[in-house]
């Protein structure tokens, strides 16, 4: 074993950086933010409606109740009633934020509602109702109630109504509510349609949504995704080939989706006529680029890749299995993708597996094979493994140190993690915001923490890190619970100004957990300021 591996294994190095990085004792920063005790960001110039909805935007882009309760507060004591405009983006908010009770408060208080404000409702219910038949029920008597107000509605009323639809798993339920799109018009929606088509195929009845595909005079890429997709999730490959046919014939040109869909298809295809589609459609799909010698390993590294962005694990293992099973090629970024999707189903038996085609395939030696394997081994609980496919890797890289530290980390091994981080420094490698926030979470759990801490942060101060929101959060909450509060004082100044907050909010409220019980006054005032108008 080379001596930088032997430098990775051994357990020996002391608890002493300062030989490392030459440091010193940490300097009296005095630095501090300007504010006023009467200084508002919610003044009284700023009370118009288009004001707070910039302000609750925020709220809704980062699902932050507490923020957009606040905004909800200086509304109504601002001594003016809300616009509608108003109130359909809290009921928005509420919604965002998973309090679907005071969305339904607000909107029953609200004595004039338009089409918006029910849409607005509608899909509080609809993101909120999850599994649950009380809310689902609740959704549907809304959009009854609805019905009686609005003659006639528009797709955004019709959106929401449909999830509920596909989320309550009555077919009654979807037949009406494509009775009523009918009615007004909207049958040949390509979003209406669509959406039906989605839910007869997912409740089994493909013949429906087949018909209803058939009947429409337009259909776009999206819809015959749709419906490909449809065929596919049951096994009906061949239909799914056929269908791809009458796709190309259409005149319309697959994309990526359509692709992914019939090659899917492909491995349930059994009859000789069908066997013919599929090398038409491999024939037609080298034409376009999609699967020639030089773009197969790429489209299918993409395939796998967008299966996992949308949660689909298995079928993204399912699909690598086929490709071993088919002997198509795949090359080392297949595999570090793979491993990402078994790294979230904790599958440590076919982790293992994966791992032996690694090693028979050679990719294994890749660094980046190597650190997705350590991350895998990691979320499947078997650090062991982790840590000897560290030990025995040719090349190791920022990345492999990061991932093994916040493992040991994550695992409650925070003295193996602070030793792993000695190792790093003497490998001759300059730790990241990444290498310095884990090692941080490690020492707030040691005895010998706040001293390693200190050194840990005049090498950030270094390095220009302690700008970085997770490493100053972990400085703060390591500082506050050994009483060193003026360090703790000047770490939460330099990052509490107003915007600063409206981002960080979780940085704030690490410092008033640990901080306020025994602050300085200052802090104590400059806490108070911030929970004022935030929480």
């Amino acid at each position: 074993m080379n001596l930088q591996a032997i430098l990775r294994t051994n357990a020996s190095f002391p608890y002493v950086l300062i030989h490392r990085f030459h440091f010193s004792s940490l300097p009296s920063r005095t630095s501090s933010i300007a504010y006023s005790p009467h200084y508002s960001p919610f003044s009284s110039s700023s009370s118009s409606s288009s004001q707070w909805f910039s302000i609750l935007r925020i709220a809704i882009a980062t699902a932050d109740l507490p923020l957009g309760k606040s905004v909800h507060a200086r509304i109504i004591r601002s001594s003016r009633d809300p616009d509608r405009f108003l109130i359909n983006n809290l009921i928005t908010m509420y919604s965002k934020c998973g309090s679907l009770s005071s969305a339904r408060c607000l909107f029953d208080k609200s004595p004039d509602r338009d089409l918006v404000t029910w849409n607005s409702i509608l899909a509080a219910f609809a993101q909120s109702a999850g599994s649950e038949a009380e809310s689902i029920q609740e959704g549907f008597n809304l959009f009854r109630r609805l019905r009686e107000f609005f003659v006639s509605t528009s797709r955004l009323t019709l959106a929401p109504v449909l999830k509920l639809c596909l989320l309550s798993g009555y077919v009654w339920a979807s037949e009406a509510v494509h009775g009523y799109a009918v009615k007004i018009g909207l049958e040949w929606d390509v979003f209406v349609s669509g959406a039906l088509v989605n839910i007869y195929s997912k409740f089994g009845l493909i013949g429906h949504a087949r018909a209803l595909f058939d009947r429409m005079p337009e259909k776009d890429v999206v819809l015959w995704n749709v419906m490909l997709r449809a065929y596919v999730e049951k096994g009906l490959g061949e239909e799914a080939l056929l269908l791809f046919s009458a796709f190309h014939r259409s005149g319309l040109h697959p994309d990526d989706v359509s692709m992914r869909c019939v090659f899917a298809g492909i491995n349930k295809v059994v009859s000789d006529i069908g066997k013919k589609h599929v090398e038409q459609i491999q024939a037609y799909a080298t034409k376009l680029s999609f699967y020639d010698d030089d773009s197969d390993v790429f489209l299918w590294n993409k395939t796998l890749s967008e299966y996992i962005y949308e949660g689909e694990n298995w079928v993204a293992i399912e699909c690598f299995i086929n490709m071993v099973r088919s002997r198509i090629e795949y090359d080392h970024v297949t595999l570090v993708v793979i491993l990402s999707a078994i790294a979230g189903t904790n599958d440590l038996k076919l982790g293992l597996q994966v791992h032996g085609v690694a090693v028979k395939s050679g990719f294994d030696n890749v660094a980046s094979v190597g650190n997705s394997l350590i991350n895998m081994y990691s979320k499947a609980g078997s650090l062991h493994f982790a840590r000897k496919v560290f030990n025995y890797m040719e090349e190791v890289d920022l990345i492999s140190w990061n991932t093994i530290i916040s493992s040991c980390e994550q695992s409650g091994l925070e003295d193996e993690s602070v030793k792993l981080f000695s190792g790093l420094l003497y490998d001759g490698l300059r730790p990241d915001q990444f290498t310095v926030a884990s090692v941080l979470g490690a020492c707030s759990s040691l005895k010998e923490g706040l001293y390693l801490t200190e050194q840990i942060h005049v090498h950030a101060i270094k390095t220009g890190i302690t700008a970085d929101k997770f490493v100053s959060t972990a400085l703060i909450d390591i500082y506050s619970k050994n009483g060193k509060m003026k360090e703790a004082e000047t770490l939460f100044k330099n990052k509490s100004n107003f915007f600063d907050t409206l981002r960080d909010l979780g940085l704030s409220r690490v410092a008033i957990a640990n901080c306020a019980p025994k602050g300085t006054k200052e802090l104590s005032k400059l806490i108070h300021f911030i929970c004022q108008f935030f929480f």
